[in-house]
């Protein structure tokens, strides 16, 4: 793949305010309920999961579920050690990201547990195409190591709507999966993005999308019939001097945009 430099980027990716519009929610769909009883490993109905719409008073617990899970494993933010060392260090502007309209769009979803824990979250919105000057909150963001990221966010976007093809389409994007490290592998992520489709479906959605940072989305996107539509090696993705920007660990390779028609 040709190089791409950071300094050549038009602007960085639309991630707030003109992703998560939010007139497509008519009502509150119905909740689903998952039963790992009859698992293999002997799990009983303690264990039992229900799928939530997250709203504005669990934005305390989902961030806080987010601090321990997503914000220091994910890639990009592990790459550029993104999260200060600490217990309960944190990036404000991460958190301006996830909060900002997810938690009241009727998009966004959590699995919780029969006791009220909640073992996964899944941050969707509306997205539209990107548009052609720099966004001002990406100008205005005082987190270099954030901004990295959004410009990164948002060159991808750029290319997966270059020829215009979703255009006046209403696009769902999913922008953070995260699971309980303790339930992954149990099919708890697949469940919150089949509910995310269904409710997409409702709500007059064509499409739903996800730009995967992490080659663990990426399978599931493409185990649950999403299709890859373009993928950047973060070696191809370097700075001025010709060093990538971001080199998360291995089998993070590449970040890839999925997908799926609805």
């Amino acid at each position: 793949m040709e190089e791409i430099h950071a300094s050549n980027l038009v602007d960085a990716m639309c991630i707030t305010s003109d992703k998560t519009a939010t007139s497509f929610v008519k009502e509150t769909p119905k909740i689903t309920r998952y039963s790992l009883a009859d698992s293999a490993d002997g799990m009983n109905s303690d264990m039992d999961y229900h799928i939530e719409i997250i709203n504005k008073n669990d934005k305390s617990r989902v961030l806080k579920f987010l601090r321990r899970f997503f914000f220091r494993d994910e890639p990009l933010n592990q790459s550029i050690q993104l999260i200060p060392e600490g217990e309960d260090s944190t990036c404000m502007e991460l958190e301006d990201y996830c909060s900002y309209s997810s938690f009241e769009n009727n998009l966004s979803l959590m699995a919780v547990t029969t006791n009220g824990a909640i073992i996964g979250v899944l941050l969707n919105g509306k997205t539209d195409p990107p548009p052609d000057e720099e966004p001002e909150y990406i100008k205005s963001c005082k987190n270099p190591k954030f901004k990295k990221i959004l410009k990164l966010l948002h060159h991808i976007d750029k290319r997966v709507n270059v020829d215009g093809q979703f255009q006046d389409l209403n696009v769902l994007e999913i922008k953070i999966i995260s699971v309980d490290i303790n339930w992954r592998g149990k099919g708890v992520a697949k469940a919150l993005i089949g509910k995310a489709i269904e409710i997409a479906k409702e709500q007059g959605f064509h499409y739903a999308r996800a730009d995967c940072s992490s080659s663990f989305s990426g399978k599931l996107c493409a185990r649950i019939g999403f299709d890859a539509i373009y993928k950047l090696d973060y070696n191809d993705y370097v700075d001025e001097e010709g060093k990538p920007i971001f080199s998360p660990a291995s089998p993070h390779t590449a970040v890839v945009s999925y997908i799926k028609k609805l």
